[in-house]
C-alpha cells in the first residue's frame, strides 16, 4: 500500500480508505491524542460548534479532519477523517513512528518495513484504544475499464444481477441550475451499517474543479458502521490487503449475473464482473447471531404473543385453546428447541449428581 491511502489490484482498480470515524477513551485532552497521531496542532482550529453530543470541536484548516471533544465522561474523544485527508492522516501517523525514538537510544519503526503496514498499524492501535465506529472503503475504475454508470444502469434495470440487500437498489438523480448533474446507485438504507454507493467520479470532480477530470471514472463506496467496521478493521490489522477486503466484501454483497437459469441463485456471473473483482474470495462481515435461550423466548413470548392469548382466553371462557397450541407445539419443535430442552436437562442431571 502507498502512503497516499490507497493500493493497487492487478488488474488496474485503485482501492482506497475514503473515510475513518473512531473514538477514543485512553485520552481526556484532545491536544495530547492529536500529538499521539502526529497531527501538528498549529493546523488545527478550535470552534465552539460540537456534535454527537460533544460540545467542543477541533478542526484541521489544511484537511478534512474533525476532533469532537468535551462530552460527558464516558465519551472519550471522536476523530474524523475524510477521504481526502486519509494518506495525510497516514503519512503523519508514519512520521511520528518513524521518528520515535525509544527510552533506550533506538527508532522505534525502520521506514522499509513500516511503510507496508502503517494502516494495519494504525487500525490496530484504534481498535486496542477505542471503538471504530465508521470505515469506508473505495473501489475506483479509472478509466471504466470494466463498467460505466450507463452499462451499470442497464445491468439493474435488466435484474442482472443477484444481491444480499433487501429491496434491490434505489438510484437517486443530483440536481443543479443547469440540470441533472448525474446519479448515484445504492444498495442498503441510509439507517445500515453496511451501504455500497456507485456514480460517476469524473462527473462528480469535474462539477467542482471546472472540468479538470479528462478520464472517464466509475467509484464503487463501501460504507461500514459499528460493528461491520470493526470487523472489516480487524482484517485489516492482522494484515489482509486493501484490495482483498474491499473487493472480497463487494463480492460477498454482490454478483452481475447472465440470464442462463430461471433462478437468479444458479445464473452464471458475468465474465466481466469475474475480471473486475480478479477472482478476489469473498469476505463475510457479518457476526452470527447469538442462539436465544429460554428467557429470550419467555420475553419475546411475553411481547408480542401474551396479548393475543389473553384475548382468545376472554373470548372462549377456557384453556383448551392454549393446551391445543402446546400439544400441537410439542410435536413439531426444532432441532433447535430439542437441543435447548436436552441441554437444561443435562443441567439439572449434573446438579444432581
Amino acid at each position: 500500500m502507498e502512503i497516499g491511502g490507497f493500493d493497487t489490484t492487478k488488474n488496474g482498480l485503485r482501492i482506497s480508505v475514503d473515510w475513518l470515524s473512531f473514538t477514543v477513551k485512553t485520552f481526556t485532552d484532545w491536544k495530547t491524542l492529536s500529538d499521539y497521531f502526529g497531527l501538528s496542532l498549529e493546523h488545527f482550529q478550535d470552534d465552539m460548534i460540537g456534535s454527537y453530543g460533544y460540545k467542543k470541536r477541533a478542526r484541521h484548516m489544511l484537511y478534512d479532519i474533525s476532533i469532537l471533544y468535551d462530552g460527558n465522561d464516558d465519551m472519550g474523544i471522536h476523530v474524523d477523517v475524510s477521504g481526502s485527508a486519509v494518506g495525510y492522516f497516514l503519512q503523519c501517523y508514519l512520521n511520528k513512528n518513524t521518528c520515535a525514538v525509544t527510552p533506550f537510544g533506538s527508532v522505534a519503526y525502520e521506514v522499509t518495513s513500516f511503510d507496508d503496514t502503517v494502516l494495519s498499524d494504525l487500525l490496530k492501535e484504534i481498535l486496542d484504544m477505542g471503538q471504530l465506529s465508521r470505515l469506508d472503503l473505495a473501489i475506483d475504475d479509472i478509466g471504466c475499464n470494466y463498467y460505466t454508470l450507463s452499462e451499470l444502469r442497464e445491468v439493474f434495470y435488466n435484474d442482472l444481477y443477484t444481491s444480499r440487500f433487501r429491496g434491490g437498489y434505489t438510484e437517486i438523480y443530483k440536481h443543479s441550475k443547469s440540470g441533472c448533474s448525474g446519479s448515484t446507485f445504492y444498495f442498503g438504507s441510509v439507517n445500515s451499517d453496511m451501504r455500497i454507493r456507485i456514480y460517476d467520479k469524473q462527473l462528480e470532480q469535474n462539477s467542482k474543479k471546472n472540468d479538470s477530470v479528462r478520464i472517464p471514472w466509475t467509484r464503487w463506496e463501501i460504507q461500514l458502521r459499528k460493528e461491520r467496521a470493526t470487523v472489516t478493521a480487524s482484517f485489516l490489522a492482522v494484515g489482509q490487503t486493501l484490495p482483498d477486503v474491499a473487493c472480497g466484501i463487494l463480492s460477498n454483497y454482490l454478483r452481475l449475473i447472465i440470464k442462463d437459469n430461471v433462478r437468479d441463485s444458479r445464473c452464471s456471473t458475468a465474465s466481466k464482473w469475474s475480471n473486475f473483482l480478479a477472482g478476489i474470495k469473498k469476505i463475510r462481515i457479518c457476526q452470527p447471531v447469538a442462539e436465544k435461550n429460554l428467557d429470550d423466548k419467555k420475553k419475546w413470548l411475553m411481547k408480542f404473543v401474551a396479548p393475543t392469548l389473553s384475548t382468545i382466553y376472554e373470548l372462549d371462557g377456557d384453556l383448551s385453546f392454549i393446551y391445543s397450541m402446546i400439544k400441537y407445539g410439542s410435536l413439531h419443535r426444532s432441532i433447535q428447541l430439542q437441543k435447548l430442552i436436552q441441554a437444561s436437562q443435562y443441567t439439572e442431571l449434573c446438579q444432581v449428581e
